[in-house]
């Protein structure tokens, strides 16, 4: 189990720090980790109107859904089953999408700054 202070410390090297260092969701993100599974990207988005935060580790892709007073929503998706993760960059309306047992999920109102980085991330080699 990792602590919020590791990961807060890896968004700091991801430069991402300052848009989501203090969400709600990372205290969820610290219960689910595993000890040795490295963090490569974050992002939060919307998805079917909910906000949500995406989070890409070398073992899988973490999906988080945070409201106040409720207990965190989280699920894991093995990236192996990840296809086609792409970005569309737009002024005000960024997205991140990906395909997921044959369904398209797209993820809009994403920073600019995580596009690339998603993409990167879910491309890189399992380890």
């Amino acid at each position: 189990m990792a602590s919020i202070g590791s990961i807060r410390e890896r968004m700091q090297e991801l430069y991402v720090y300052d848009l989501y260092g203090f969400r709600s969701e990372n205290k969820a993100l610290a219960g689910v980790l595993y000890p040795h599974e490295k963090i490569n990207s974050f992002a939060v988005g919307l998805h079917e109107g909910l906000k949500k935060m995406l989070v890409v580790t070398t073992h899988r892709l973490i999906i988080i859904r945070s409201s106040f007073g409720k207990t965190p929503d989280v699920q894991a998706v093995k990236r192996e089953l990840i296809e086609e993760p792409s970005y569309i960059k737009r002024f005000f309306n960024s997205s991140l999408s990906f395909k997921l047992h044959g369904e398209t999920f797209t993820f809009t109102m994403v920073s600019r700054r995580v596009l690339k980085l998603f993409v990167w991330a879910v491309e890189q080699p399992l380890e």
